[in-house]
C-alpha cells in the first residue's frame, strides 16, 4: 500500500531529527521525536525547555538553545505559504473540550467557523456567521463565498454540473446522529441562486449507512450535502498544517464518490 503524505512527512522529520542529534553525538530518548514528529510543532522556547529537562550529556560549548535552533531549522523546510498559513491558522481545534448539547452549541459553532476558515483559506472566503438568505426567510449557521479558482470547489460545478456560488454550512453539536429535519434544514438553503453544495458538520457519524441514505436522497434532487465530523475537520486541518491541501481534495471527492455510488467504502 502506498505511503500517504502524512506518514512520509513524519518519517522525513524523524530522519532529520536523528541526523541533527548525531552531529552533536546525541541520541533521542524519545521525547524529542514525540515533540517534533507531529503538528503542531513546539515553539523555540518550548523545545529548548524540553531539551534542558532531558539528560542529553551535551558536548562542551553546546547549549540546548543551539540544538533547538538546529532541530527546528532541519525540519522546517516547508514553503513560505505553509509557514504563513501556520502563523494565521495553526492552532489545532480542541473539540475534546466542547461537550455535545445545546448549552455548548455556540462554542462548537464558533470553533467550526474558525477551523473551516483556515482549512479552506484561498478557496472559500468572506465567511459569515448567522447569514440571512432568501430575503430574510432563512438563516444559515455559516455562509462562505466560493472564490476557488481551482481544486474541489472550483471543479464541483464543472464535474457535477452543480451551481456553487456560495457554500452554506450548518453545524450540529449533537451526541446522536442527525434525523431528517437536520438534512431538510440545509436542503432548504440550497437552490440555483445560492448553490447546490452545502456542508453539514457534526460531532460524529455513528451510523454511516443511514447518513448516506439521507445524503443520497438529496443527491437525487441535485443537492450535494457533504457531511464532516470532528475527525474529518482535524484531518483536514492537519493536511493544511503540513502543506498537503491535496489530501483535503481527496477526502472531499471520496465523500462525493460514496454518495454517487451509494457506498460506505
Amino acid at each position: 500500500m502506498p505511503e500517504n503524505s502524512s506518514n512520509k512527512l513524519r518519517r522525513k522529520r524523524l530522519n532529520s531529527i536523528a541526523k541533527v542529534l548525531r552531529q552533536f553525538g546525541l541520541t533521542d530518548p524519545g521525547q524529542i521525536a514525540d515533540a517534533l514528529g507531529e503538528p503542531p510543532l513546539p515553539s523555540h522556547g518550548a523545545l529548548e525547555k524540553l531539551l534542558r529537562s532531558l539528560d542529553l550529556r551535551l558536548p562542551r560549548n553546546v547549549s540546548p538553545r543551539l540544538i533547538a535552533q538546529a532541530l527546528l531549522a532541519a525540519i522546517n523546510e516547508d514553503s513560505p505559504l505553509t509557514l504563513k498559513w501556520r502563523e494565521t491558522f495553526g492552532g489545532t481545534p480542541n473539540f475534546a473540550a466542547i461537550k455535545p448539547g445545546a448549552a455548548h452549541a455556540t462554542r462548537y459553532h464558533r470553533t467550526i467557523f474558525d477551523s473551516l476558515k483556515g482549512i479552506f483559506d484561498g478557496t472559500l472566503s468572506n465567511g459569515q456567521i448567522e447569514q440571512e438568505i432568501n430575503r430574510g426567510i432563512h438563516r444559515v449557521d455559516i455562509m462562505f463565498d466560493n472564490s476557488a479558482d481551482n481544486g474541489f470547489f472550483a471543479q464541483v460545478g464543472r464535474r457535477l454540473n452543480l451551481p456553487s456560488s456560495y457554500v452554506p454550512t450548518e453545524c450540529k453539536n449533537y451526541a446522536a446522529d442527525l434525523g431528517s429535519p437536520e438534512y431538510d434544514q440545509l436542503s432548504g438553503r440550497l437552490n440555483d441562486e445560492v448553490g447546490r453544495v452545502g456542508l453539514l458538520v457534526l460531532r460524529k457519524i455513528n451510523n454511516p449507512a443511514k447518513a448516506l441514505e439521507h445524503q443520497r436522497a438529496k443527491w437525487i434532487k441535485r443537492e450535494l450535502i457533504i457531511m464532516l465530523d470532528d475527525n474529518d475537520v482535524l484531518r483536514m486541518h492537519k493536511a493544511r498544517y503540513e502543506g498537503h491541501p491535496g489530501d483535503i481534495e481527496a477526502l472531499l471527492w471520496k465523500k462525493v464518490r460514496q454518495i454517487r455510488l451509494n457506498s460506505t467504502k
